[in-house]
């Protein structure tokens, strides 16, 4: 009985040492929160927790960007225009501090949105063999080239 006692004493202590070895998550906000159109300058701002060594901004999953921090700030910035449909997507942020070396987990995701016009999609060059093109004149979200979602009885061209 008494290792079964012993190895339910060292169960709980990994989990709970484990706990408190984790670092808690950051928040990610996006300027302008609205959606925005092509040219347009976005700035994701990750809000840390607690001063950190690197800070990383993920795009649909993949890594983006990877800032050193060198001042003792609790926010780090990501700014860039928006220049093409493949910067909409969902945006993440994680930190790592380095004593004793660990990396959050991500952020919740926060989505940029983009917002075309029937005139902007006009001078656009057409898709040919991508299937059709679509004039959104309300938000759409674009995952990649010709394939935008966006909301029903959108009108086809």
């Amino acid at each position: 009985m008494a290792p079964m006692t012993v190895a339910l004493f060292l169960g709980w202590w990994l989990v709970t040492a484990s706990k408190a070895q984790q670092l808690h998550r950051p928040s990610l906000s996006l300027h302008p929160s609205q959606a925005v159109s092509m040219g347009d300058n976005v700035t994701l701002r990750c809000h840390l927790p607690r001063m950190a060594t690197w800070v990383q901004l993920w795009h649909n999953g993949s890594l983006r960007f990877n800032k050193e921090k060198d001042k003792e700030q609790d926010t780090a910035e990501f700014s860039f225009a928006v220049t093409n449909l493949e910067d909409a997507g969902t945006y993440q942020c994680r930190y790592q501090v380095s004593e004793p070396l660990r990396t959050s987990k991500k952020s919740d995701p926060v989505e940029l949105v983009l917002t075309a016009w029937a005139s902007t999609l006009s001078s656009m060059p057409a898709a040919s063999g991508h299937g059709e093109m679509r004039v959104l004149v309300s938000p759409l979200r674009c995952t990649s080239q010709c394939n935008c979602r966006g909301p029903p009885g959108t009108a086809r061209i």
